[in-house]
């Protein structure tokens, strides 16, 4: 298995064992979790017009197990000094991934009042509470932890070319140790010991109106806050005070070990000593090349306005809107799959202030339209419904989804770790990111032009996510025609079209700085089931009986 991070490609054959130090065939595990939920709720209907629902849940989630106790965790502090040795976790053994969180208390509160009293107004409020439990994903990284699984490790792409070090698998009679010493450089999995279940609070107010009999409006004001929100840490992260003094020892012209501060970068401060590039590493011990740390120290705050109308049965029309303005703002991406151009790991682990900014799937704007209309021609209606044009334009009908929408937002890196924390840092912002006039239509993002590598010892100075993506605009149609044949019997013939109009929908432009095609999109957005975004037809008939 060959994984990419950060630019530096890192090998891993993977031989399994149990707790019994016995090789297995695969690192299948049998995780189990145990939950429960209580709740209490009334509703009060204080007057004919004005309601109160009220309530509370209380919700556990269990720590996950695995049912032979094949999990290990480490009780040391990751970004210590090695040696580390892993403790098997699960019930009898004393240990779990992460400690119990018994706070899990959910409060809901709701109004709905009509203030005319005529039964076509209605203004709501409320406000709840949430919680969420720790996905499967993360619990199965934690199955290569030492000692149930030894890996080959190579880091064939260092500066210079030079590989760091092979080691050859271990022998099938040999068990790996539960010890893990200086020179491991695996990058464990891990649980902060204090690891919280997430949650959040969700609050809205509402007004709904009915204007006439068959057209209704409603607006709403949205917020959502999510607290302990889940996001992977690296626990061994270079030391501030380390990179400083190295730093130091680089910029002297002509020094020993001829480095430079340009130099220390990823490979060089985990294991620059051992290979005779810098006198001393950045990091407290390289027995792990980063950790991949679930943690519960994120959070994010939306914030939306919400209409929508309805019409219904207009001359034949059925139709629906809805607007959402919107604003989504979080200070990390998903742990197991980052949106788009997105990093695990903050730029700076010392420095979680700086990843607040536009969340990965924030939407700024969304319209979406759906509508059934039935053409009054043909048999049955006022209008042709007689002899044999009748039946040519009876029962057609026409049916449709569109949706307009703004683009997601990107993260610009540069090409090197200006802070030296182990991390690409993000790039500068130095001139119009204005697309130029005429450009080609694949350019959906600013040109290079207007950007630059951050200079050594701070991060660039563009804010996470501060770019948007292409938008998008998508007209789904259905022309059909129903034909009674008997009383009983009717035949529909459908003719779909998705992207009916054949829009692009562009995909995220790239991001690559210094490529050629930088800024320009090569992408496109395909349908959900895989296939092309471009046009598509598709032809049914179906017998109805």
């Amino acid at each position: 298995l060959w994984t990419l991070h950060g630019g530096v490609a890192t090998q891993f054959q993977g031989q399994f064992f149990n707790r019994q130090g016995s090789r297995t065939g695969t690192d299948l595990r049998g995780f189990r979790q145990h939950e429960f939920g209580l709740f209490a709720q009334d509703v009060f209907k204080i007057t004919p017009h004005f309601t109160l629902s009220y309530g509370v849940r209380y919700q556990y989630y269990g720590v996950p197990f695995e049912v032979h106790n094949n999990v290990s965790i480490l009780s040391a502090d990751p970004s210590g000094s090695a040696p580390f040795t892993f403790q098997f976790a699960g019930p009898g053994t004393g240990h779990q991934l992460y400690s119990d969180d018994l706070n899990n208390w959910e409060p809901r509160i709701g109004i709905a009042w009509d203030p005319f009293k005529k039964g076509k107004t209605s203004i709501r409020t409320g406000y709840g509470m949430t919680h969420d439990r720790v996905f499967g994903n993360l619990l199965g990284f934690s199955r290569g932890l030492p000692p149930f699984e030894q890996d080959f490790f190579d880091l064939p792409l260092l500066s210079g070319g030079s590989a760091l070090a092979s080691s050859t698998p271990v022998p099938p009679e040999q068990t790996p140790s539960p010890t893990l010493q200086d020179g491991a450089g695996i990058f464990p999995a891990l649980f902060n010991p204090k690891l919280s279940t997430p949650y959040s609070q969700n609050w809205n107010f509402g007004i709904q109106h009915e204007l006439r009999g068959n057209l209704q409006v409603e607006v709403n004001y949205v917020g959502a806050k999510g607290t302990k929100l889940l996001r992977v840490e690296d626990f061994n992260p270079p030391q501030p005070e380390l990179v400083a003094q190295l730093v130091a020892f680089c910029s002297v012209p002509g020094n020993a070990f001829g480095c430079t501060e340009a130099t220390l970068q990823r490979s060089n401060l985990y294991f620059g000593a051992e290979r005779g590039a810098i006198p001393f590493n950045a990091v407290n011990n390289n027995a792990f090349f980063h950790t991949f740390t679930s943690t519960s120290g994120a959070a994010s705050i939306y914030h939306a306005l919400q209409v929508s109308a309805t019409e219904r049965l207009f001359h034949g029309l059925t139709v629906q809107g809805a607007y959402t303005w919107s604003h989504l703002i979080d200070d990390a991406s998903d742990p197991i799959v980052p949106t788009v151009g997105n990093g695990n790991f903050a730029v700076n682990q010392f420095d979680h202030a700086k990843e607040r900014g536009n969340s990965g799937i924030d939407t700024r704007h969304r319209f979406i339209v759906n509508y059934v209309y039935s053409v009054p021609v043909g048999r049955g209606t006022s209008h042709l419904s007689s002899g044999f044009v009748g039946r040519i334009f009876e029962g057609w009908e026409i049916a449709g989804i569109s949706t307009f929408s703004t683009g997601l937002p990107y993260e610009l890196f540069g090409t090197r770790d200006t802070t030296h924390s182990g991390i690409n840092s993000r790039l500068d912002l130095v001139g119009s990111p204005a697309i130029p006039a005429g450009s080609d239509k694949t350019q959906t993002g600013p040109p290079a032009s207007a950007f630059a590598l951050a200079p050594f010892g701070r991060d660039g100075n563009l804010s996470r996510n501060h770019f948007y993506g292409p938008g998008l605009n998508n007209w789904d149609v259905v022309f059909s025609k129903l034909t009674p044949i008997t009383e009983r019997l009717k035949l529909q013939f459908r003719s779909e079209f998705y992207n009916i109009f054949n829009h692009v929908a562009f995909g995220q432009p790239n991001r690559a700085f210094g490529s050629s095609n930088f800024g320009s999109s090569t992408s496109q957005i395909g349908r959900p089931d895989g296939t092309s975004g471009a046009r598509q037809i598709q032809f049914a008939l179906k017998l109805i009986f």
